[in-house]
C-alpha cells in the first residue's frame, strides 16, 4: 500500500496529468530502503539517478534541492520502501520534448518491503525463456520504460524460484529479472557487462567498490549460461534485499560459498542490510 507521494518537496494527492515520465516513460527511478530514518547507500542512489539524468538530457539544476527535500522526506517516513523518480516533467503530446519543461522529482513511501529469510540462506535458481532486447542508448540505467521486466516478473512468478537468470537477444548473460548477478570462479569474481542490457544495480556497484578496496579482482565479462553451470559460487543482489546466493542452480547443487558468506556478513555488519 502506498503511504505517501511527495513533488518537488511537498505532499501531493495525486500524480499530475501530463507528465512525460507516465505518456513516454521519459525519466528514470531508483528504489532503496529506509532504516530508522536512515537511507541505505544513498549515495550510490543519488550518482545513479544524476548519471540518468546526464544520459537522457534531463536538466540537473535542481538536484541539490531534490536531495536535501528526500532527507525530510526519510524523515516524516523512517521506515520504509523508498522510490525516488525523475521525470522530464510536462510538456508536448508527441515525442518531441518541450526544451522549456521543468523537471518533476517524485518520492514514493511503501511499508518495508518483506523477503524470506531463508533467501539470505541460498536459493534455487535457472534461467527464463524471456530474453531482453539490446539497446545501448538506455542499457545500464533504470529508465521508466520498464515493460519488458514485468513480462519477465510474470514468467517467474510460474517458477519455483525466487529470482532468475534472464539473457539477451544474443544469448549473454544480462542479470536477474529484479537483480544483478555475480559469479565466483578460483576466487575470482565476475560480473556480466551492462553495456546493451540491463541494469547497473547500486548493490553491484557497492559490491565492486567494496570488493575493490579489499584488492579483490572484479571482472566485467560476457558470460554465457555454461560459464554459470561451472561456477564455485552465484549469487543475485539488489538494493533491497542484500545478497541472495545460489544453492542449486538449473537442477544442479552448487559448492559451499564462502566469499557469498563473507560479503553478506560484511552487508549485515554495515548495517546496509537488516
Amino acid at each position: 500500500m502506498l503511504m505517501a507521494v511527495w513533488l518537488n518537496g511537498s505532499p501531493i494527492n495525486g500524480l499530475p496529468t501530463g507528465d512525460r515520465g507516465f505518456a513516454y516513460g521519459d525519466g528514470h527511478f531508483t528504489t532503496l530502503p529506509v532504516r530508522d530514518g536512515s537511507p541505505v547507500l544513498l549515495s550510490y542512489h543519488w550518482q545513479r539517478l544524476l548519471a540518468a539524468c546526464q544520459a537522457f538530457g534531463i536538466p540537473v539544476n535542481r538536484f541539490p534541492d531534490w536531495q536535501r527535500d528526500f532527507l525530510r522526506f526519510a524523515a516524516a517516513y523512517p521506515n520504509a520502501t523508498a522510490k525516488i523518480v525523475i521525470t522530464r516533467g510536462r510538456g508536448g503530446r508527441g515525442y518531441l520534448p518541450d526544451e522549456t519543461a521543468e523537471p518533476h522529482c517524485y518520492f514514493m513511501a511503501w511499508p518495508v518491503t518483506a523477503h524470506s529469510r531463508d533467501h539470505q540462506h541460498g536459493i534455487d535458481s535457472g534461467v527464463l525463456k524471456g530474453v531482453l532486447g539490446l539497446n545501448p542508448l538506455t542499457a545500464g540505467h533504470k529508465h521508466l520504460n520498464r515493460l519488458e521486466q514485468v513480462m519477465l516478473r510474470r514468467e517467474l512468478a510460474e517458477t519455483p524460484f525466487p529470482e532468475a537468470v534472464v539473457c539477451d537477444l544474443n544469448g549473454d548473460v544480462t542479470e536477474g529479472v529484479f537483480s544483478n548477478l555475480f559469479l565466483v570462479k578460483d576466487q575470482l569474481l565476475y560480473t556480466p557487462p551492462l553495456t546493451s542490457a540491463g541494469v547497473a544495480g547500486v548493490m553491484r556497484a557497492f559490491l565492486m567498490d567494496y570488493l575493490h578496496s579489499l584488492q579483490h579482482t572484479v571482472r566485467v565479462l560476457t558470460l554465457r549460461v555454461e560459464h554459470l553451470e561451472q561456477a564455485d559460487e552465484l549469487f543475485f543482489c539488489n538494493s533491497l534485499y542484500g545478497i541472495w546466493p545460489v544453492r542449486r542452480f538449473n537442477g544442479q547443487p552448487m559448492p559451499a560459498n564462502p566469499v557469498t558468506q563473507r560479503l553478506q556478513f560484511h552487508l549485515q555488519n554495515a548495517r546496509i542490510t537488516a
